[in-house]
């Protein structure tokens, strides 16, 4: 690039694009041994290196105009089937001014991207669409010589639309790569050895009858025990064979978890600058309970449950040159990257991730177990290993969603409204803790616990938990004191957005005008989560112990719908899986050993107890958009508790509500 065309590309970043930071980069240019080798990578063309300050930090975006005109768009961000690599070529597009064809997304390396926060929390919506909209735009003044102005909503021509899945074709021809479909040449695959227990030491092994096997080798590092072979069926057989004695650790038997929890607790402090403020206080919660008319006190639980994702965990590593590239399909793999630096003991610039796009996470692939695995065995073999966990060690060797005990108590006056509230999560999470309902006084807070197995992110982390225990109580109320569950809700609603939400659904549904008793019962739920305003009715029909889910209606209010129809798939998605743990999934454990192995004892929804169905958003184009990939779930157990409730007048205050061994005939 000539030194004029660098200058006049650099002054109109200068001048017109602060306070945000810009670099052009000219990849044929003379540079330092590390930046020529990261940008060797890229090929040539013209490398925008752009900052854009949000969220209090400055987040990094880096855009390659390639040498045949198009674009190549480079994010932390992974894709598990939720569409983040369509709607952020979709942001990338419109602000560029170029159609989606001519962007390509490259998500997830390591060397070539940016470190912009992991994939979770339902963020990338909100947040990383507006900052990698503002560094488009950058790009496209650069370029052009134009505004950086952000393209106004009403003249959105690429955003707003039903853009289909830009890998859609691959997909369904089954050209698309995962994890799983990861190969090497001379790669070895393995297959681990693996404890009983859920926390064990290795104490000793005898491989004797694998020595005899060619081509196949045992490995060992501290308390990981493998083989390696040319062939995952001969690895697999080979393990087989190989005895170990493991010392447990014992586990508390899981009727006593909730003591457990209260014994253990730990005060919340208020934070409130966290994203889930552990604490939430407002007005005189005890004045406000003394005074009540009435009060109402119930218990809540969740217990874990397992991600169960379409596609087990894969990784690839190769280590050579005492540096390591890793190939997977982790959520967040600049923090895999840092797992895998510590457990080998290098820096982290010795660590390559490349995550590719998987099938489904869940929150249960935000941590780098497989991926150390296999990083730590193609060490001590001196050659790339491959580990792919089968289903019963997706099930067993990952994390579970945390169990959660929520109490509740409440305070209506004469007039039959809430006036006090305390809410009381303990070990579940902080997240979702804060009320949709205006209530004068209110202590709402979440007691950090020692739970003795391991847990991690779910899909919406505590706010299932929560908003099941609060819609339940609110449920609860309306039955107490006789008032329509809908119309009870209203009264306490005074978000303008959430009250038309709720209206909507229950106009759509037909409530009142559904018979319910003797085994037919209807229920609905509502939240305002992650900024998204939603609500759900649902009809059951009861028989016996077991509940069919006849319809499902639901409303969502995400803002502005960037993509309409994968916005509408998200939140169906979510209302179904919900389904599971609310009606059925549970994980069991022993003495030492988690005893849910197997799909087979491990009850998930199936196509048929998927309802009819109906689903529809508001699209608010000029509001911004929040996240929509985790907030849906919150509602399926809540309404469907309340519908139980309607059809059989038995309570049901712990998930999973099935079987239903106390149920009305």
């Amino acid at each position: 690039m000539a030194d004029d065309r660098r200058t006049a590309y650099k002054r109109r970043f200068d001048g017109d694009l602060e306070p945000e930071s810009y670099e052009i980069v000219d990849i044929l240019d003379t540079l330092t041994p590390d930046r020529r080798a990261f940008l060797a990578t890229l090929g040539g063309g013209l490398l925008f290196l752009v900052t854009v300050r949000a969220q209090d930090r400055d987040l990094p975006v880096r855009v390659q105009v390639t040498d045949d005109g198009t674009y190549r768009a480079f994010t932390g961000k992974m894709d598990m089937g939720q569409g983040s690599r369509t709607l952020l070529t979709q942001a990338f597009a419109e602000e560029l001014g170029v159609p989606v064809e001519r962007v390509t997304l490259v998500m997830g390396d390591t060397r070539l991207c940016p470190d912009d926060g992991g994939t979770w929390a339902s963020i990338t919506t909100p947040q990383t669409v507006p900052v990698i909209r503002k560094a488009a735009a950058a790009v496209r003044a650069a370029r052009t010589g134009g505004t950086d102005a952000l393209t106004a909503p009403a003249a959105w021509t690429t955003l707003g639309r039903s853009i289909p899945n830009t890998t859609s074709l691959a997909i369904v021809t089954g050209a698309k790569t995962y994890p799983s479909d990861l190969r090497l040449p001379g790669m070895l695959h393995a297959s681990l050895v693996r404890s009983p227990h859920h926390r064990a030491q290795l104490v000793a092994y005898d491989a004797a009858a694998v020595e005899r096997i060619p081509g196949v080798r045992v490995l060992r590092d501290a308390d990981l025990l493998a083989v390696v072979a040319a062939d995952p069926g001969t690895a697999r057989r080979a393990a087989s064979l190989v005895t170990a004695t493991w010392t447990p650790a014992p586990l508390r038997p899981q009727n006593e978890w909730p003591a457990r929890f209260k014994a253990t607790a730990v005060a919340p402090v208020e934070q409130p600058t966290a994203r889930y403020p552990p604490l939430l206080r407002r007005g005189d919660v005890e004045a406000g309970l003394a005074g009540a008319a009435r009060r109402l006190s119930s218990t809540y639980w969740v217990p874990p449950i397992a991600h169960v994702p379409m596609e087990p965990r894969a990784a690839v590593a190769d280590w050579r040159d005492d540096a390591v590239t890793v190939y997977g399909g982790s959520q967040a793999p600049f923090l895999v990257r840092q797992e895998v630096a510590q457990a080998l003991q290098v820096p982290e610039a010795r660590v390559r991730i490349i995550a590719s796009d998987s099938g489904g996470g869940f929150g249960g692939k935000q941590r780098g177990e497989c991926e150390v695995e296999a990083a730590r065995l193609s060490r001590l073999a001196g050659a790339p290993v491959r580990v792919a966990w089968t289903r019963e060690e997706e099930l067993t060797c990952s994390y579970t969603r945390p169990a959660g005990l929520v109490d509740v108590e409440s305070g209506v006056d004469a007039d039959g409204r809430l006036t006090a509230l305390r809410f009381a999560n303990y070990n579940s999470g902080a997240a979702g803790l804060a009320p949709q309902y205006d209530v004068p006084h209110q202590w709402v807070g979440h007691y950090r616990a020692t739970a003795e197995v391991r847990q991690g992110s779910y899909r919406s982390l505590a706010a299932v938990a929560n908003n099941f225990a609060l819609e339940s109580h609110m449920d609860e109320w309306a039955a107490a004191l006789q008032i329509d569950p809908v119309a009870f809700r209203l009264r306490h609603i005074t978000d303008a957005r959430l009250r038309q939400v709720v209206e909507q659904t229950a106009a759509r549904f037909g409530w009142g005008a559904t018979p319910v008793g003797q085994g037919r019962g209807v229920g609905i739920s509502c939240n305002l989560e992650k900024d998204a305003r939603l609500a759900l009715c649902v009809e059951v029909a009861v028989r016996g112990t077991d509940v069919r889910v006849v319809r499902m209606v639901a409303t969502g209010d995400f803002g502005a719908a960037l993509n309409p129809d994968a916005l509408l798939n998200q939140m169906t998605g979510a209302i179904i899986q919900g389904m599971g743990g609310a009606l059925w999934e549970h994980v069991d454990f022993d003495t030492t050993a988690q005893t849910t192995r197997r799909l087979s004892r491990y009850r998930l929804p199936r196509f048929r107890d998927v309802p009819a169905m109906d689903v529809q958003l508001i699209d608010r184009r000029d509001v911004d958009a929040a996240g929509a990939g985790e907030s849906p779930i919150t509602l399926t157990a809540p309404a469907l508790a309340a519908a139980v409730f309607s059809a059989t007048g038995r309570r049901r205050r712990s998930l999973p509500l099935l079987p239903l061994r106390d149920a009305a005939p």
